[in-house]
């Protein structure tokens, strides 16, 4: 497939890839700081409390692999477009319906926006330069930067003038993600970058492009037989856990020591600026270390940090252990991003982010519920321990699979 080259990526490529990346992801960092604390008022138990939470990642699990597909098909800006759109309006809905009900829908709705938007940048990085760590790196960091700008506008917004602003505010940051959308390069042959697989018939239905293919899934999930593909996923998987207790139990937790909307948000900013700088060291560290073991080390020492964050009880103490936390898995992130996308072929790319995709959304459903659960008869104290423990126990089996595949180093070398 004719790509471009890396040294000849236009700068405005870049910076609408960079854009789609920052303003979708930084979405959900706005979510993580307004919607727990929008839920809390609502008095729900622990465990109604966990699947409201969590059920944000649910649509994504159930459509990545379709989307990446449909990415590699008809055309990434095409499906970001609308993914940007319903990113941009779904914020306004929030204030109001205060229900349970209607909230679920709502996290179902901006679930799927943010996350597609990010899965969509990724995929990008691909298909326009060469999956790179370099500016996987590059994406990860700017998309960073927005999440210490992001936090801190809706955490303000909501000590200043209440829900209905912070909600708004977010939605007003949706229009960043429509703008970049908009000078993204069509993936056609006149621009110079042929779509990676063959393009849909142009009869099909709307209905017929939309509904999911089930040989889609079926021809992603045997990627997993590559082992490269099936231990980053995993590691990835992982992941998850931890960035999703610290946008549920985590935010909720903040918020009965008494911390206040805009010093959650400070928190969150801080560490996302520290997340950017680890995004920056992740392929000079590949160099001296080996990409899949710098890869699991991160992730491991993250989930413990997240898993002891009862034992700190100060501000200043919280932020250094969630900076350091969130650098680690910022250089975590380019990292897998470069990894998956030269595991899989070229005509693949929206297909292996799609399973990584829906393979982090297994946990990211799942945490949430599962330390809902546990927090309902243990406590939310005691739960991070439980789930830390679940989490170390996951990564030692991770390591001994490494250990049977030592191959795989080979190929994580050119990142």
């Amino acid at each position: 497939m004719p790509s471009i080259e890396s040294a000849q990526v236009p700068l405005r490529v870049q910076c609408a890839v960079y854009g789609v990346g920052m303003f979708s992801t930084t979405m959900h960092f706005m979510a993580m700081t307004i919607v727990p604390l929008w839920v809390v008022q609502l008095e729900l138990s622990p465990f109604i409390l966990g699947i409201v939470l969590g059920c944000r990642p649910v649509l994504p699990l159930l459509y990545s692999i379709h989307t990446g597909v449909l990415m590699d098909r008809i055309g990434a800006k095409r499906v970001l477009m609308f993914f940007a759109i319903l990113g941009l309006i779904t914020p306004l809905l929030y204030p109001t319906m205060p229900f349970v009900w209607a909230i679920i829908v709502f996290q179902l709705m901006w679930g799927i926006a943010d996350s597609m938007g990010w899965l969509g940048a990724q995929i990008l990085v691909g298909q326009l330069m060469q999956g790179r760590a370099l500016y996987a790196g590059r994406l990860s960091f700017i998309s960073r930067v927005g999440n210490i700008i992001g936090p801190l506008l809706v955490g303000a917004a909501w000590d200043i003038a209440g829900p209905s602003a912070a909600f708004g505010v977010a939605s007003a940051w949706g229009m960043g993600a429509v703008i970049s959308v908009l000078m993204l390069p069509a993936l056609t042959p006149e621009a110079g970058v042929r779509d990676v697989a063959e393009p849909m018939a142009p009869k099909k239905s709307v209905f017929r492009i939309l509904v999911p293919n089930l040989s889609d899934y079926t021809s992603a999930f045997r990627l997993l037989a590559i082992p490269t593909v099936a231990i980053t996923a995993a590691i990835g998987m992982m992941v998850h856990m931890g960035n999703n207790i610290q946008g549920t139990f985590y935010v909720v937790w903040l918020n009965q020591m008494g911390i206040s909307g805009t010093l959650i948000g400070v928190l969150i900013a801080i560490s996302s600026f520290s997340a950017s700088l680890g995004s920056l060291l992740a392929a000079p560290l590949a160099r001296f270390f080996r990409p899949y073991w710098l890869l699991w080390s991160v992730v491991f020492v993250a989930l413990i940090l997240i898993a002891i964050t009862p034992l700190f009880g100060s501000f200043v103490v919280l932020a250094v252990v969630l900076s350091l936390r969130t650098a680690l898995n910022g250089v975590h992130q380019p990292l897998v991003i470069s990894l998956m996308l030269k595991s899989a072929g070229t005509e693949s790319h929206g297909k292996v982010m799609g399973l990584r995709a829906t393979a982090n959304r297994v946990t990211s459903v799942g945490a949430p519920i599962m330390m809902g659960a546990a927090a309902e008869f243990i406590g939310i104290e005691q739960s991070f321990y439980l789930m830390g423990a679940i989490a170390v126990l996951a990564m030692v089996m991770v390591a001994w699979t490494m250990t049977r595949h030592p191959e795989i180093h080979t190929s994580g070398r050119d990142i």
